[in-house]
């Protein structure tokens, strides 16, 4: 019986704002999360490359799913839940 191994992956949209706002051009989707561990300088790993590095290691993304949080007074987080798969060795 083949046994799976699985990546979750949550990553953030992010971006530089002016006078509070983002600009859609300089937002991208960075991984900020992965099995629960915080990456360190998320910032600075975008999900392309992240996907494109996992995909060579043999993962293979099974689901995806964003969600927005909206708070008062501020902008919204728009959060992606990514689930990615391979099989054990």
């Amino acid at each position: 019986m083949q046994k799976w191994e699985y990546l979750l992956i949550i990553a953030e949209k992010y971006g530089k704002g002016i006078f509070g706002h983002v600009l859609p051009k300089e937002a991208s989707w960075k991984v900020h999360f992965v099995n629960g561990e915080n990456l360190k300088n998320w910032t600075d790993v975008t999900l392309y490359n992240y996907l494109n590095k996992i995909g060579e290691q043999g993962w293979e993304v099974t689901t995806m799913t964003t969600h927005t949080i909206i708070r008062t007074g501020s902008l919204p987080v728009e959060h992606m839940y990514l689930t990615a798969k391979r099989p054990k060795p």
